[in-house]
C-alpha cells in the first residue's frame, strides 16, 4: 500500500488535518505528473479511438461550427427576452434582446461563445468569456425536441449572461481546472472533457515504465502500480472515480483542507467529501442522483460484485437499439428467466419485450426540463419514478450521511452539517425553511469553533450569515479568512466581497475600494462595479468612477439602475451628448422591468 498524509485519532488536535487513507496505487500521490490524452493514446489506440465515441469524450469542447445546431431564434415570455443564435465571422453568437414600449428591438447582449458543454445526447449548453471570466448562456440547444430553449435553472429566473460559471461548475466537465489568481470564477482548463487521467489517475509513471520496458523489450508481470485500474479493485476505489461527478447530494461538502481537486483515483472520495441528505431521503430522479440512487437497491447491497462497471464501459458506449439486450443480459447473471413475477404476455407487450430496465430502472423526468433519465435504483417501480414536485414535511427533516458514508471526527462533523445546512439552505425550494437552515448552520459552526476548529471556510461561512444581521460579527469573521494561509478561493472571495459590501453600507468608502477592488479580480458582479463606481467618485476619481458604471452597466444591461449611475457622473463631467443618448435606454429599461417584475 502506498502512503499519503498523515493520520489522527479522534483525540489528535483540532488543528490537524483529518487522516487521508492508503492508496493501492503509486500514481494517487501529489507529486505525480499528468501527461495528457495524446501521450495515452500512443500506447492505448483501441481504447483512445472508441472513447471519442463516449458521452464524456465530449464534456467540455470549443466550438466547431460544422457540430453545431442551425441557427436559430426563441422568445422566453416570462422574461420577454428574445434571443437569436447565429453564425458570424467564423464565430457562433448569442444575442439577447428586448423590445421597447414602440416594439422596436433593444439589444442587451451579442457575444461570440467559447465552449460548448454536453455531448449533443440530450442538450448543449454554451459558455461565453468576458475579460477571462466565463459566464453561461442562457440559450441551449435540446435534442428533445430539437429546439432552442432557455438554459436549465433560467425558467424560474433569467440572469441572461450574468449566471457566473466558477471552478466548482466545471469540474464535472472537464478533465482537469485550476483556480487562476485564487478566484473561483478565472480557471484554467488545463484539459478539456472527462479524459483518461480523470478516471486511471495522472501517468507519468505508467508511461516512464512501459516506456522502459518497451526500449528493454521486455514485458512486465504482476499487479501494475503506476496505474489506476478500477476493474481491479475493491468496489469502493472504482465507484468513488465515478461517483466524483454522478453523486452530488442535497449537500457536498469538502472537508476541511481538501478540495475535490485534490482527489486522485485510487483515494477514497470520502477524505475529501461529505454527501448530506434529508433524513427521509427523496427517491426523485437527479441529473448527477446516479450514485446514491444505486445505493438504496437490494441488488446493490447483497452483492458486492455489483458495480457502474457492470453495466457501463467507460471506454465505448452501446447503441440505444442494443442497450436491453446487453442489461438483459447482466440482470441474468444473477436472476433467472422465471424470477420476474409479471406475467410472459405483459413482459411481451413491453415497448421492447422482456425489457428488465424499463421496468425495474424506468427512464423519468429529472430537475431539469426536457432532460429524462434512467433511475439508477433497481427495484419494483409502480409508475415511472417522476421530477421533484411539491415539497413535503420529509424535506425538512435533519440533514444525515448518504449510506456509504463514513463518519467523521465529533468536531469535524459538527463543521462538516453546518456547511451542509448552510449549502441546504442556498438550493432548496422551500423558501420558509431557509431560516431554519441557516439558523442548525450558524449553532453547529458556532459549536465547531468553541471546540477549538479553526477554518476558513468556516470563518467565510460566519460571515455569509451574518451579513446584514451584524456588521461588526461579519467583519471579524471576514478578517479571519483574510489572515488564514489555507483559504479557498471560494473563501477568499466572499470575503473580500463582504469587507467590501459591509463598508461600503457602512458609509466608510475608503475601506471598502480596496476590497471591491480586490473582488472584481476575483468574482465580478454589476453590483460590485456599481459600489466601487459609488467609491471612486466619492474620492475624486471620477473618469474611474465611469469606467466602473460602464462596466456595471455590460454586466447587467437590463437593470436601468446601473444606467442611471453612469447617466449621473456623465452629468457632472458635462458628457451631455452621451447622456442623451442614454437617457431614452434608461426609460425603456424602467419600463420593460416594471413589466416582468413582480409587484412588491
Amino acid at each position: 500500500m502506498w502512503l499519503s498524509g498523515c493520520g489522527r485519532s479522534p483525540t489528535s488536535p483540532p488543528d490537524q488535518l483529518p487522516p487521508i487513507a492508503a492508496a493501492p496505487v503509486k500514481n494517487a500521490q501529489t507529486d505525480v505528473a499528468y501527461i495528457g490524452t495524446e501521450r495515452c493514446a500512443a500506447c492505448h489506440r483501441a481504447e483512445e479511438a472508441s472513447y471519442h465515441h463516449t458521452a464524456h469524450s465530449k464534456a467540455l469542447a470549443e466550438i466547431d461550427l460544422d457540430a453545431e445546431p442551425l441557427d436559430g431564434e426563441f422568445f422566453d415570455p416570462i422574461s420577454q427576452r428574445h434571443y437569436r443564435i447565429y453564425r458570424q465571422d467564423g464565430r457562433l453568437r448569442q444575442e439577447e434582446s428586448i423590445r421597447t414600449s414602440a416594439g422596436a428591438p433593444l439589444i442587451l447582449c451579442d457575444l461570440p461563445v467559447r465552449y460548448v458543454i454536453g455531448s449533443g445526447r440530450f442538450s448543449r449548453s454554451y459558455l461565453v468569456e468576458r475579460d477571462g471570466f466565463f459566464y453561461e448562456s442562457p440559450a441551449t440547444w435540446y435534442t428533445d425536441p430539437k429546439a432552442w430553449k432557455l438554459s436549465p435553472g433560467y425558467e424560474t429566473g433569467n440572469l441572461g449572461f450574468q449566471r457566473p460559471v466558477e471552478l466548482r461548475c466545471l469540474v464535472c466537465h472537464a478533465g482537469r481546472v485550476e483556480s487562476l489568481d485564487h478566484s473561483p470564477q478565472r480557471v484554467a482548463l488545463s484539459a478539456l472533457a472527462i479524459d483518461c487521467e480523470r478516471c486511471h489517475g495522472p501517468g507519468e509513471l505508467h508511461a516512464r515504465k512501459w516506456e522502459g520496458v518497451v526500449a528493454r523489450q521486455g514485458t512486465s508481470s504482476g499487479p501494475d502500480e503506476t496505474i489506476f485500474n478500477p476493474a481491479q479493485f475493491d468496489r469502493q476505489f472504482g465507484e468513488d472515480v465515478c461517483a466524483q461527478c454522478h453523486l452530488h447530494s442535497a449537500a457536498t461538502v469538502e472537508l476541511r483542507g481538501r478540495s475535490l481537486l485534490d482527489f486522485r483515483p485510487g483515494r477514497k472520495l470520502s477524505d475529501y467529501l461529505a454527501h448530506y441528505a434529508p433524513q427521509s431521503p427523496k427517491t426523485d430522479m437527479k441529473v448527477v442522483g446516479h450514485v446514491e440512487q444505486m445505493r438504496l437497491s437490494r441488488c446493490y447491497q447483497a452483492d458486492a460484485r455489483l458495480t457502474c462497471l457492470t453495466c457501463h464501459d467507460p471506454h465505448a458506449e452501446k447503441a440505444v437499439s442494443e442497450m436491453p439486450a446487453v442489461y438483459r443480459e447482466k440482470c441474468l447473471q444473477c436472476h433467472t428467466d422465471q424470477s420476474c413475477k409479471a406475467s410472459s404476455a405483459d413482459r411481451r407487450a413491453t415497448t421492447v419485450p422482456d425489457d428488465c430496465i424499463q421496468c425495474h430502472m424506468p427512464r423519468g423526468p429529472t430537475e431539469i426540463p426536457h432532460f429524462a433519465f434512467t433511475h439508477h435504483r433497481i427495484g419494483i417501480h409502480k409508475t415511472a419514478p417522476a421530477a421533484a414536485a411539491t415539497a413535503t414535511k420529509a424535506d425538512a427533516d435533519e440533514l444525515v450521511l448518504i449510506p456509504g458514508s463514513p463518519a467523521a471526527a465529533p468536531l469535524e462533523e459538527l463543521r462538516n452539517r453546518g456547511l451542509g445546512y448552510l449549502q441546504y439552505s442556498d438550493a432548496t425550494d422551500q423558501a420558509s425553511r431557509i431560516p431554519e437552515y441557516r439558523a442548525q448552520a450558524e449553532q453547529l459552526l458556532r459549536q465547531f469553533k468553541r471546540g477549538g476548529g479553526k477554518d476558513s471556510e468556516v470563518d467565510a461561512a460566519l460571515a455569509r450569515l451574518q451579513w446584514g444581521v451584524d456588521s461588526q460579527q461579519m467583519l471579524r469573521s471576514a478578517q479571519a479568512v483574510v489572515v488564514a494561509k489555507d483559504k479557498s478561493p471560494e473563501a477568499w472571495a466572499t470575503a473580500c466581497f463582504t469587507l467590501g459590501g459591509t463598508y461600503y453600507e457602512l458609509n466608510r468608502p475608503a475601506e471598502a475600494q480596496p476590497w471591491l477592488e480586490r473582488t472584481l479580480t476575483l468574482r465580478p458582479t454589476a453590483e460590485v462595479y456599481y459600489m466601487l463606481s459609488d467609491c471612486l467618485d466619492f474620492g475624486g476619481d471620477r473618469p474611474a468612477a465611469i469606467q466602473a458604471a460602464r462596466r456595471a452597466c455590460e454586466l447587467a444591461p437590463d437593470r436601468p439602475r446601473y444606467c442611471d449611475q453612469l447617466i449621473h457622473l456623465l452629468t457632472k463631467t458635462g458628457e451631455l451628448a452621451e447622456v442623451e443618448t442614454l437617457r431614452p435606454r434608461r426609460d425603456e429599461l424602467i419600463q420593460y422591468r416594471r413589466r416582468v417584475d413582480p409587484p412588491r
